[in-house]
């Protein structure tokens, strides 16, 4: 996770705030204007680089990138983030039986010739079940297996109504490829990638380049493109993924060296960029949110006054200020999931605003605290309010031993549970209780009781939204009972992109796709 910022659409000098493809008067380097129509041709370049390309063997969805533009799944998230049929045509579950059956569309080729078929899916499905990304999906599914070439049944193994939640792209990373690639690839990490999408992978080199181009026998959906979901236009000849740089990226929009940096923008330079003619920054509200994951298995953290003390010294807006340059996009609000979505729960919400620091003197008072440091780490780089917040911490009299790390010794010191209290991570706008990787038992922070998994449970089940709901509402209650972390209000999402790209629409993900992008002329 990261908590960078990027979801509503703000254009050059805002002009036509909520409008992206166009704003008149922007222009990139060249002069060069986005056409208010989409342009075929041209090579789009994309300042973000994955570090691999098989999406079955990374929970970072920021490895997805390549995979999001070549590869499909049986579901799609919209912009919002619901959950809508991709490659799937249709579906029913029976919920007595705990069966899915469901039917691919007809027609589809795979980017090496051949028909895609439910062996295809099937192939696809088990081996991102048998991989990390996959672990909770599997845990549900009993039996995978092909009713005949266009129909898959899935058998739960116990009643769930969020398996094609589990299943939308790009939340998560149940991308469909040929059954004849997955098994030639055996065991090792893929190295290509035979998938349906509208751009197929032509090359790959690890901290060199990824080179995608428009696979012409793509079939699109006919509903109109929303997010991952509905039609799909290559617009552009090729997509060329190029290493981030945040020294150079925005210089590298400015000359037409790339023309888009989807991610890990920061909000408070968002005046440069309206200011700047040669770019359009790209707001998503509601797109993420930052947490202080705290952990439950060892140390200070384990007692819940002290967590309770931690709440009551942290103040969201003074952070959100300082992150985003104000508060004009950012919600103090307690929901783990944005204004909109069908997940949105007040619940816990007065213990989320009526927290103060007299309340957090007095907590650490009754814990005994004995002024041994909170061992806090953070990656300067993507959560840069680690001062700030060492601030608050000891405005309340904690001693804070503050610990900035790269992104490599952040991820491996965090699993550790006796070298840390603390750790500052974000999340994204998830589709479904089941897809929020921290609330993982055995996600850093080791948060696991009864209680927890009585409620995770119930959430699993029921068939649809509307069953699960009530005990999700219990869900999040029990979140901001125990605190096993301290969700901050939710923050936009941030991208910038040249001023000749249009079709560029935000999205609350934290992953996306590039077709439907063009380059104006």
């Amino acid at each position: 996770m990261n908590s960078k910022r990027s979801a509503v659409t703000i254009g050059m000098l805002l002009c036509a705030a909520m409008a992206l493809s166009a704003c008149g008067g922007a222009t990139s380097s060249d002069g060069a204007v986005a056409s208010n129509e989409p342009v075929t041709g041209g090579e789009l370049v994309v300042a973000s680089l994955p570090s691999m390309i098989d999406p079955y063997v990374t929970t970072s969805r920021s490895n997805w990138m390549v995979a999001a533009s070549t590869c499909e799944g049986l579901f799609a998230n919209a912009a919002n983030t619901s959950v809508e049929n991709g490659l799937a045509e249709s579906y029913e579950y029976d919920e007595k039986s705990g069966v899915y059956t469901i039917t691919i569309r007809e027609g589809i080729k795979l980017h090496s010739g051949t028909e895609l078929t439910a062996a295809d899916v099937v192939a696809s499905l088990k081996r991102y079940g048998g991989a990390d990304a996959g672990k909770l999906f599997s845990s549900l599914t009993k039996e995978i297996s092909a009713v005949d070439p266009l129909t898959v049944s899935i058998s739960t193994n116990q009643p769930t109504g969020a398996i094609p939640a589990l299943l939308a792209t790009p939340d998560t990373g149940a991308y469909i490829m040929s059954a004849a690639s997955l098994e030639a690839s055996g065991s090792e990490d893929l190295t290509s990638l035979d998938c349906t999408g509208p751009y197929k992978l032509d090359s790959f080199a690890t901290d060199q380049q990824a080179v995608i181009s428009r696979f012409d026998d793509y079939a699109t959906r006919s509903e109109k493109a929303d997010g991952a979901a509905g039609s799909k236009k290559a617009y552009a000849d090729t997509i060329k993924f190029v290493p981030f740089n945040d020294a150079n990226a925005l210089n590298q929009v400015r000359t037409g060296q790339a023309h888009i940096v989807p991610q890990f923008m920061s909000m408070d330079q968002l005046s440069v960029y309206q200011a700047d003619p040669s770019l359009k920054p790209v707001v998503s509200e509601g797109a993420g949110f930052s947490i202080l994951q705290l952990n439950n298995k060892s140390g200070l953290m384990e007692d819940l006054k002290m967590r309770q003390a931690v709440l009551n010294s942290v103040d969201p807006v003074t952070i959100a200020t300082q992150q985003l340059g104000g508060t004009e996009y950012f919600a103090d609000d307690s929901s783990l999931f944005p204004k909109g979505s069908p997940w949105y729960s007040n619940a816990g919400a007065d213990i989320y605003k009526n927290k103060n620091v007299d309340a957090g003197k007095a907590l650490l008072q009754e814990a005994g605290y004995d002024g041994t440091p909170v061992r806090v780490l953070y990656r300067p780089d993507s959560d840069g309010y680690g001062p700030l917040l060492k601030q608050q911490l000891e405005g309340i009299g904690f001693t804070v031993d503050l610990q900035a790390m790269d992104a490599a010794t952040f991820g491996s010191t965090r699993t550790d549970p006796s070298k840390w209290d603390i750790f500052l991570a974000g999340g994204t706008a998830y589709s479904d209780p089941l897809t929020v990787v921290f609330l993982n038992d055995d996600f850093p922070g080791w948060w696991s009781t009864d209680e927890k998994k009585s409620l995770m449970a119930d959430v699993t089940a029921g068939k649809s939204i509307e069953a699960r709901l009530p005990a999700w509402n219990k869900m999040q209650q029990l979140i901001w009972d125990e605190l096993p972390f301290v969700k901050l209000g939710h923050e936009p999402r941030l991208s910038v992109i040249g001023a000749n790209i249009g079709g560029f629409e935000p999205t609350q993900g934290t992953v996306r796709g590039f077709y439907n992008v063009w380059i104006g002329n």
